[in-house]
């Protein structure tokens, strides 16, 4: 599945409830909790919570892309390439 389509129903989900229009600032807040949630599930090694808190930052994630309508696989490829060659092809040297 594409991160596009994961996007997609981001947006969906804001359209059916009623959030569309929320704005970007609240779900920054709520990704500064889930984060804070999530360095506290990491501290305590709970591995349930943690993955719940991941999966609640990645949906916003991608409610804050759909909000700007990224695209989202082109920024990842772009992303990717640049680390490789940041990272990987340094990392030889």
């Amino acid at each position: 599945m594409s991160l596009n389509s994961y996007k997609a129903e981001a947006r969906n989900f804001l359209e059916k409830i009623n959030a569309i229009d929320q704005g970007v600032e609240l779900k920054i807040k709520w990704l500064e909790e889930e984060f804070q949630l999530l360095k506290e599930s990491v501290e305590a090694n709970e591995t349930n919570k943690i993955r719940h808190q991941v999966y609640d930052m990645l949906f916003l994630l991608f409610e804050v892309s759909a909000d700007y309508d990224f695209d989202l696989d082109s920024e990842w490829n772009l992303g990717k390439e640049k680390k490789q060659k940041e990272y990987i092809a340094n990392s030889n040297e």
